[in-house]
């Protein structure tokens, strides 16, 4: 069963209040683990996964937006490589439940993400690669980066979105062509209490290229203008079209 819950943007306040405990990870061998499977086009890379972790023996103490000091669960943020056979296309970690070490630490989320193997345009050097992220949350804290809306899943999490590459320019012409790539739907959140297996499985429509290009001059009814890859152009407020890229993600690629 699957319920969809609304949120607002939410981004962790920056200025924090230290402590002198000791903030290591030591899980135990025996722990519970969470196995996170990815297996990836042939034209994207993978990134780290990004594992976060939360305590409430060790709090964090932060200054709100009123100059009072508010205390939260501390947190533990760290990168990981995952595993890849060679040459293959899967590529799999195991994530212990349990951090451990003096704040026992629990799995509070974890972040996959990957961008374009090559750009499709050649490798420009005035270019930035962009990648996307998708967050699965294991608990009832709120994410580093919160976005949209979540969706409560009752056990493993499958991950089978599409996506397509979106190349943009900028008005200001020394700015760097972007890559990078979106969704066919809008941004979600997943959080399951339950999960023992994450599987992460897009499809990237990498010769459906959508560009987007800003208005030489920014004002009041004037907006970007998006070729999508079956030729057709929108100069309209609201970007992306989703309705019609999940039409094109059916068609051959």
């Amino acid at each position: 069963m699957k319920i969809l819950i609304r949120s607002m943007m939410f981004i962790f306040p920056v200025l924090f209040l230290g402590y002198d405990k000791d903030e290591s990870l030591n899980p135990p061998p025996d722990g519970e683990m969470v196995f996170v499977v990815a297996k990836m086009p042939a034209d994207s890379k993978i990134l780290p996964l990004e594992i976060m972790y939360r305590s409430t023996t060790c709090l964090k103490s932060r200054k709100n937006s009123n100059g009072d000091v508010v205390k939260e669960p501390g947190y533990h943020f760290v990168k990981k490589e995952f595993n890849h056979a060679s040459g293959g296309s899967i590529f799999n970690l195991e994530v212990s439940r349990d951090g451990g070490g003096r704040c026992n630490w629990k799995l509070s989320n974890i972040t996959l993400g990957f961008n374009l193997k090559e750009l499709p345009s050649g490798n420009d050097e005035n270019s930035e690669n962009i990648p996307i992220k998708e967050i699965v949350v294991f608990d009832n804290n709120s994410p580093q980066r919160l976005s949209g809306s979540f969706e409560a899943i009752n056990g493993n999490i499958k991950l089978k979105g599409d996506y397509f590459p979106l190349i943009t320019k900028r008005r200001d012409s020394s700015s760097p062509v972007e890559y990078s790539i979106i969704r066919s739907s809008p941004d979600v959140i997943y959080k399951s209490t339950s999960a023992k297996e994450v599987i992460f499985k897009p499809r990237l429509h990498s010769l459906k290229i959508l560009r987007a290009t800003e208005p030489k001059v920014q004002k009041i009814g004037v907006y970007m203008s998006v070729l999508y890859p079956d030729g057709t152009v929108e100069n309209v407020p609201c970007f992306p079209n989703y309705k019609k890229l999940q039409l094109l993600s059916k068609g051959n690629d």
